[in-house]
């Protein structure tokens, strides 16, 4: 990577993280949600540019919508119950417009699991929070975590990769790498959970077995996003965000460690 492309990737990198930061920590629940449903629509917006490569076209605006409702619906602790509404109109709408092809539906309601329902978990672990009156560090948390992975494994596979981990979708990952961000992930789990309830009591080993399964999802997450950019030969979802690529881009990491500690979270808290 060039001097000036790095640089570039570090100041947009760090701008992101702070907003993010500023908004999940002090901003009140309704701005998140606002936030979270603006880059909902903007990675589904990417998405569906993507697959219309493909020659699979969706209805952009039908689907932004409903991505939308989704986060709305999980700000005021409609989901997982509402999620059959906006599932139903996609096939409904299937049905009534004309030449739909079967795999329209089936995409369309992908669409709205995978970059709608999928980010709506971080509105609920905010509305978790609240309710059950917990650090807001927890909500933060896979956050922390998945940039930790991403960047350990990121700058211990480009200073010491030699072992491929999957070129035919992500050609520049490396088992180093993964295993790096593993560690890592151990690490900050062990060092970070210890200091907030309801797992402050949990002996260090088992914390870092979250912190390494949750990484696992990270990397998952981002090698599962490849498989789509692959299949159409394409590098990032689009350049909105520079060297980070596109807003897909930036959350595909996120969206199965979200959820992932969510529902852990809830079997302590209930």
């Amino acid at each position: 990577m060039k001097t000036t492309g790095l640089l570039g990737r570090v100041i947009i990198g760090t701008l992101l993280g702070i907003a993010v930061f500023l908004v999940m920590m002090f901003a009140p629940g309704p701005v998140l949600a606002l936030m979270v449903a603006a880059w909902s629509v903007l990675a589904a917006l990417e998405f569906i540019k993507l697959l219309r490569i493909a020659e699979i076209r969706l209805n952009q605006w039908l689907l932004c919508i409903l991505n939308a409702s989704i986060i709305a619906a999980a700000w005021l602790g409609w989901l997982p119950g509402f999620l059959i509404a906006p599932i139903a109109v996609v096939f409904i709408a299937a049905v009534i417009t004309r030449d739909a092809k079967p795999r329209t539906p089936v995409y369309g309601a992908f669409v709205l699991l995978y970059l709608g329902f999928l980010p709506a978990h971080l509105v609920m672990l905010r509305q978790a929070a609240s309710e059950y009156s917990f650090s807001p560090w927890l909500v933060l948390f896979p956050l922390l975590l998945t940039w930790t992975n991403d960047t350990a494994a990121w700058a211990i596979g480009k200073l010491f990769g030699r072992h491929k981990l999957m070129p035919h979708l992500s050609p520049k990952k490396t088992w180093e790498g993964f295993v790096a961000g593993l560690v890592f992930s151990a690490v900050l789990a062990a060092l970070f959970l210890k200091q907030f309830r309801p797992l402050a009591g949990q002996p260090w080993f088992y914390l870092a077995a979250i912190g390494i399964g949750l990484g696992a999802l990270s990397q998952i997450g981002d090698l599962f996003e490849s498989i789509f950019k692959r299949a159409v030969s394409i590098k990032d979802t689009s350049q909105a965000l520079g060297e980070h690529g596109g807003f897909l881009d930036r959350i595909d990491s996120l969206l199965f460690t979200i959820p992932a500690w969510y529902y852990l979270l809830l079997l302590y808290l209930q």
